[in-house]
């Protein structure tokens, strides 16, 4: 049971229209017949619909009650007029009037009248709330969005595209997109990515109002009505900190592979005498295993003298040497 209230100064037509609304299981918040009760009533009593005649007692009219009602709350109003006169019905309309019922009316015209506002209001609530999400995805999105017509003309843009792109609103309205931030060597592949349905992360570049040549991801979608386009949602990833960490990495291992291709590399079988230790060359030339490794990798050698040859070739010395760390472990 839906909520309705009465405005109207005639206490007959008040009370029939009263009569018929219970009678279509309609629920009656309250009655007035003044334009300034009928603005504090509808702030108290909250009904869902106001069936309202433009003329009343007191100072303010319907329609001037109405415009302080609609200008606070969401309410449809049904206007009740004996005239029909241009400027009367003009007024109505321009506050958004739901629907007109010339006195005098009969029971269907006032069923009708009331089924016809509540759809309009019930439709008017989901494109509101519709538009208010799709105003909280576009102007919130944290990533450059453009809205384009159909001619790929652009009809609205986020915060974020103008400070990505360095422009102002004003300064993109009506102005194709091709113009505008598609530098020219882009112009033919922008051109042709414009006629896909569902575009996704295609990277490429774009430009901006300096003439900053930026990396981008752009993902699109058409806006298809009736089989017919009637838009496409364009967003924009600025991927030049992404693309700066690829060139350094790309960087980084260019160097590497830089450095092991200066690596010497020693592998393979490696003929080695069994007796003084010298290594044969691809040549055939014997020499000092120690040039032979230093040649062939980035090895450097320092020498000294195992305990093994010390005794063999320096008696004297290895038995002074052995003569010390027996004194250092006995201290």
């Amino acid at each position: 049971m839906r909520d309705i209230m009465i405005v109207e100064d005639e206490m007959m037509i008040s009370e029939d229209i009263k009569i018929t609304l219970t009678k279509l299981n309609y629920n009656i918040v309250g009655t007035c017949t003044s334009g300034e009760d009928a603005v504090s009533m509808a702030i108290v009593k909250k009904p869902e619909l106001i069936i309202m005649d433009i003329l009343l007692d007191g100072e303010l009219t319907g329609i001037e009650a109405a415009k302080k009602i609609t200008a606070k709350s969401d309410i449809p109003v049904i206007f009740l007029t004996a005239f029909t006169d241009n400027q009367t019905m003009k007024t109505a309309i321009e506050i958004n009037a739901y629907s007109f019922l010339t006195k005098p009316f009969n029971e269907a015209e006032l069923k009708a009248a009331i089924q016809i506002s509540f759809i309009k209001h019930d439709v008017s609530q989901k494109i509101k709330i519709s538009n208010s999400k799709f105003e909280s995805l576009f102007f919130g999105n944290p990533e450059p969005i453009v809205y384009l017509d159909q001619k790929y003309r652009i009809v609205e843009v986020n915060s974020s595209f103008q400070k990505t792109f360095g422009y102002s609103v004003s300064e993109t309205k009506h102005k194709l997109i091709f113009d505008l931030i598609v530098p020219p060597s882009k112009t033919s592949e922008a051109k042709e990515l414009s006629h896909i349905t569902d575009l996704k992360d295609f990277q490429t570049e774009r430009q901006t109002k300096d003439g900053k040549i930026i990396p981008v991801l752009i993902s699109s979608s058409h806006i298809i009505i009736d089989g017919k386009l009637t838009g496409t949602i364009v967003t924009y990833k600025d991927i030049s900190d992404l693309k700066k960490v690829e060139n350094e990495k790309e960087k980084l291992i260019a160097e590497l592979q830089k450095a092991l291709n200066e690596v010497k590399n020693l592998s393979g079988l490696i003929p080695i005498c069994s007796h003084c230790k010298k290594v044969r060359d691809d040549n055939g030339y014997w020499e000092q295993v120690e040039d032979y490794i230093a040649r062939h990798t980035d090895v450097d050698f320092s020498h000294g003298i195992c305990p093994d040859c010390m005794r063999q070739y320096y008696p004297e010395m290895y038995e002074k040497m052995k003569k010390k760390e027996k004194e250092e472990r006995e201290k």
